[in-house]
């Protein structure tokens, strides 16, 4: 809203601070706290003093201690979820929010914890189906369908995949724009648009270029849409990059480009995680294992049949026909040998070889209680 009779709007000039306290929240400081207004005509107006409301956020913005915690936090649950995460930097300025009301004329969208910029995990997901009804030429409407849920009955047709708020990895910097329309009277008045209109300055609150920002996706069924997922990150990296994200994108604001570094810091991370599951995993497994069964797997049992194949013969069959061998080891390491061939050389136990025929034979003694 431009003017307010009657009181000054919401708050007195004594109450409310000239400037905006440290470690305040800016966006609740920008929403609710404006104090620049004047009377003019018996009417409280911001007037020009709008850049000058604008001027008092610009800067970086945001909590970074509740900024990283959520970053951590989302990147966790993405894991947990067999999700995906994203890496960009706005390559031009972004707006978000440009729409909400507010007395400067061109609202923002303020995260409601960290007192900065995101762009709502709606407004992804609308970018996306966009893109992929629009542009994906080879998409089919069942996949859309599918991926983002039923349009006419959201409520009973969920879509396979979850898309997250795009939140930023660090404090922001925020910067002021402005837009000029020059036929005010065509665009508010439906008149004629003639030469003799007088263009007028509308002040507006931006992300400048070069911030970080971070999508996510995740399947609504891990398990089942991981493939979902990956169709429709694919779909995100192309509309950021060439449609644009939040407000003014015909015009060039928005364009998001993938932040390779960091992309490829979590592709390492993932990799290592997988392999300290994998680790944690086998460790687990030979606990629940006997001393037989472990010192097997140690020595490729599973994993590496070709070098098991050869401690067979000199460490294993040797093994169980000693004569020091318990009888419960040595049959223990009979049934185990004998599964390895069934499972990794089904055709030589069936039908031994001239290489196997004796170490099949020893085996099946042992297994025959003739040994």
């Amino acid at each position: 809203m431009d003017k307010q009779t009657g009181l000054l709007p919401l708050y007195r000039n004594d109450f409310v601070p000239g400037f905006r306290p440290p470690n305040s929240h800016t966006g609740l400081w920008y929403e609710k706290f404006c104090n620049v207004w004047s009377q003019q005509d018996g009417a409280w107006t911001l007037g020009t003093d709008k850049s000058r409301w604008i001027e008092s956020v610009i800067g970086e913005t945001g909590d970074q201690a509740g900024i990283r915690e959520l970053v951590e936090r989302m990147k966790s649950m993405v894991l947990r979820g067999s999700g995906m995460l994203l890496y960009t930097k706005t390559e031009g300025r972004f707006v978000t929010g440009l729409g909400r009301s507010h007395p400067v004329e061109n609202g923002f969208a303020w995260h409601p914890t960290l007192g900065t910029a995101y762009l709502p995990g709606s407004s992804v997901k609308g970018l996306v189906r966009s893109w992929a009804e629009q542009w994906e030429d080879s998409v089919k409407p069942e996949d859309v369908k599918r991926i983002f849920g039923c349009q006419d009955r959201p409520s009973t047709g969920v879509g396979s995949v979850i898309f997250y708020d795009a939140i930023p990895i660090k404090q922001i910097k925020l910067e002021a724009d402005v837009m000029t329309p020059h036929y005010g009277p065509y665009y508010q008045e439906g008149k004629a648009p003639v030469d003799w209109h007088a263009p007028v300055p509308i002040p507006f609150l931006t992300v400048a270029a070069d911030q970080p920002f971070l999508f996510s996706l995740a399947p609504r069924r891990p398990g089942e849409h991981e493939k979902d997922v990956k169709t429709a990150m694919c779909w995100l990296k192309e509309a950021l990059r060439w449609m644009g994200a939040g407000a003014k994108t015909a015009v060039g604001y928005g364009r998001f480009m993938v932040d390779e570094n960091k992309q490829n810091e979590w592709k390492q991370a993932l990799a290592d995680q997988k392999r300290e599951q994998e680790k944690q995993a086998k460790l687990a497994r030979l606990a629940r294992m006997t001393p037989v069964e472990r010192e097997m797997e140690e020595d490729g049992y599973q994993q590496d049949p070709n070098r098991f194949m050869e401690v067979l013969a000199k460490k294993w069959l040797v093994r169980m026909e000693e004569e020091n061998t318990p009888p419960a080891d040595r049959m223990e390491i009979a049934q185990r040998l004998a599964e390895w061939y069934q499972t990794h050389r089904s055709n030589h136990w069936k039908k031994p070889n001239l290489k196997n025929e004796e170490k099949i034979r020893r085996i099946r003694a042992v297994l025959n209680g003739k040994s």
